[in-house]
């Protein structure tokens, strides 16, 4: 199995309000499903039930343009595609919604430091069984979020390996900005869905957590799935289910899910 690592330097001075089963404000408007321009709807679905108790859940984009589809084989690839993430997880009705993204200092090969985005209620929105079911949760969030930028290039640079679980922690305090600057920001997205044994329960969560599944064909260790390149520039509204293959038997296994967008 492939770890994907969430190393948090310096992130107590990063913590701001983290939404949870919030479903206001009213996000009402006139694109796809009532989104409000400029926000995007995630909708993830397992087979049968979420195991909050011991897993999260994480849909990973890659807004750079570059069209490689993030991949659970981060050992071979450098986290090649791994752009911003939003995680769901935490015990009982601690669960939440948290959004972060992959840091990559300039002239190096390490892999990047997954930094926490601040948030406000306006700007992300998880709603728990969203279908009723049991099976599905929605997160609504504002495209802002994925122009977040570090502010302050962290000093040292991060010494982990290139390895599937980097352990860097940044010695000093920078000051994430989240602007409209757009810098490295795409209008065409490519993204992946994960089942992570492990919790993120806080910003100040660090170690491993291991995927043990993903939308491709081959599960925890795909290397070849390609998903649907989103143009953000558009309205849509796009369903899609995971691959047949080597995926694990268990209730929380990844059954598919649905993306929207307002431009």
């Amino acid at each position: 199995m492939r770890r994907l690592s969430f190393v948090t330097g310096s992130a107590a001075a990063l913590i701001v309000a983290s939404c949870g089963r919030q479903v206001t404000p009213n996000h009402t408007g006139v694109g796809p499903g009532g989104l409000q321009s400029g926000f995007m709807s995630v909708k993830f679905r397992v087979q049968s039930a979420f195991n909050f108790s011991s897993d999260s859940y994480a849909v990973v984009f890659n807004t750079s343009g570059s069209g490689v589809t993030p991949l659970p084989s981060v050992t071979n690839n450098n986290y090649a595609g791994y752009s911003l993430a939003f995680v769901v997880g935490g015990p009982g009705g601690a669960v939440q919604a948290l959004a972060y993204s992959y840091y990559r200092p300039t002239n190096t090969t390490q892999p990047p430091v997954l930094y926490p985005i601040p948030t406000t209620p306006q700007q992300m929105i998880l709603t728990l069984n969203s279908n009723g079911a049991g099976t599905e949760f929605t997160v609504i969030f504002d495209r802002i979020l994925a122009s977040f930028n570090v502010a302050t290039t962290p000093t040292p640079s991060p010494t982990a390996s290139p390895t599937a679980s980097p352990t860097a922690s940044p010695s000093t305090s920078p000051s994430p900005t989240a602007t409209a600057s757009g810098v490295g920001v795409s209008n065409l997205w490519n993204f992946n869905y994960f089942v992570l044994q492990g919790q993120v329960t806080s910003y100040e969560s660090q170690g491993s957590l291991t995927i043990i599944d993903s939308l491709g064909a081959g599960g925890p260790t795909d290397t070849t799935y390609q998903s649907l390149q989103l143009d953000v520039s558009t309205d849509f509204d796009n369903t899609f289910y995971v691959q047949a293959g080597n995926h694990p038997s268990i209730p929380d296994a990844l059954s598919g899910g649905e993306i929207a967008n307002a431009a």
